[in-house]
């Protein structure tokens, strides 16, 4: 008996429709087609370890857990607290846009948010980067940064900044579509991964 496929849908931080699941075959795999066309979705994301080029996928990086010891320090230059105001999800939208599974919320702000803290890296007075943190429990969502000022130097300034700021002892980090620059910046910050489902 096969199991039935698990399919989440949302919008991608382009504003892009989302079909989503995680497939262990080819057929699962064409199953997630199916119900994306069905669904009018423009994108298919398939969480899986196989082959899935044949079928039209790309491989991705998918998503990571890395955990490892908080790093209390000041905020580097540039790192500051976002104000209620600034923490929109236009801006979460443009800091993760076209990175492999960043979802645009249905909501703002969003229920499971509440308790987090959002850092922001500026330049010249612009946010550049964001990274949301939950400082009593240790979370922290992977730094994204705005178009055009993605380099490896903000995400590792967004990271470290956030690492700085977690009470709980241990930080756990959690990122969709980081690729091998970041996952480096954050080995460099004493972090290793725990758990990983390719894109």
């Amino acid at each position: 008996m096969t199991e039935a496929l698990s399919v989440y849908y949302g919008v991608s931080a382009d504003g892009r429709a989302a079909a989503e699941a995680e497939v262990a075959s080819l057929d699962a795999a064409r199953e997630l087609l199916a119900a994306a066309e069905a669904a009018g979705s423009e994108l298919a994301w398939a969480h899986s370890a196989d082959d899935l080029s044949s079928l039209g996928f790309s491989p991705k990086p998918g998503y990571r857990r890395l955990s490892g010891p908080a790093r209390p320090a000041p905020l580097p230059d540039g790192v500051t607290g976002l104000s209620a105001d600034e923490d929109t999800a236009q801006l979460c939208a443009a800091a993760y846009r076209g990175q492999w599974g960043h979802k645009t919320p249905d909501a703002w702000p969003v229920d499971d948010l509440a308790g987090s803290t959002v850092l922001s890296l500026r330049r010249d007075e612009l946010i550049t980067g964001i990274c949301r943190i939950f400082p009593a429990t240790g979370h922290i969502d992977g730094p994204g940064l705005i178009g055009g000022q993605s380099d490896e130097t903000g995400y590792r300034v967004l990271l470290s900044a956030a690492l700085s700021r977690i009470t709980a002892g241990q930080a756990i980090v959690e990122s969709w579509g980081d690729g091998p620059g970041r996952v480096s910046a954050c080995e460099q910050l004493g972090l290793t991964t725990a758990e990983y489902c390719p894109g």
